[in-house]
């Protein structure tokens, strides 16, 4: 009976929590920070978070954490437009040409990462004396996707138009999703 006992002191405050949703993530803090800061037709947005005990060091944590994110949703957007190039033209099977695009959408992403821009940073500092710091970032999608379309005529026989056609797709396909 007091083994039930223990579990039920144990568990009784998680379950009270959770069903008055007074319980807060990582992800619930940064909406409240930022609201709904997300990627949209124009840019490429997230918010990074660092924590440490120096300030400054937080921010560079979060920002890089950030421009993370940014350069992986930059970088599935250019495997998509790759995918959907290589099935059109019926080179889904050409891996060296796979492996050429790749190779240029991750040249392009780390590229467009040099345009970041650090629209905010928002500190908490804690009861322990640690900073958590937010970092809002975005980078125009344009902006990757010329710099990859730009890359990938100059280094490769590609079809502009064909390209150009899939680019607008992928980017059409992101601002329809909620």
């Amino acid at each position: 009976m007091k083994k039930y006992l223990h579990l039920l002191i144990l568990v009784l405050p998680v379950a009270i929590c959770l069903s008055m949703q007074g319980c807060k993530t990582k992800s619930d803090l940064i909406r409240e920070v930022f609201g709904d800061y997300r990627s949209d037709a124009l840019f490429f947005r997230t918010v990074g978070q660092g924590d440490d005990n120096d300030m400054q060091l937080a921010k560079s944590k979060a920002i890089h954490r950030a421009k993370l994110e940014i350069a992986r949703n930059a970088s599935s957007v250019c495997q998509q437009i790759v995918l959907d190039y290589l099935d059109q033209t019926g080179n889904g099977s050409d891996t060296r040409l796979k492996e050429q695009f790749i190779s240029v959408s991750t040249e392009s992403v780390s590229t467009s990462l040099v345009n970041v821009a650090i629209e905010d940073v928002v500190f908490e500092k804690g009861k322990d004396g640690r900073y958590t710091a937010y970092a809002k970032v975005k980078v125009a999608i344009e902006n990757v996707i010329d710099t990859f379309a730009g890359r990938s005529e100059e280094k490769m026989d590609v079809n502009k138009e064909m390209l150009k056609r899939i680019s607008d797709k992928v980017v059409n396909q992101i601002n329809a999703q909620p």
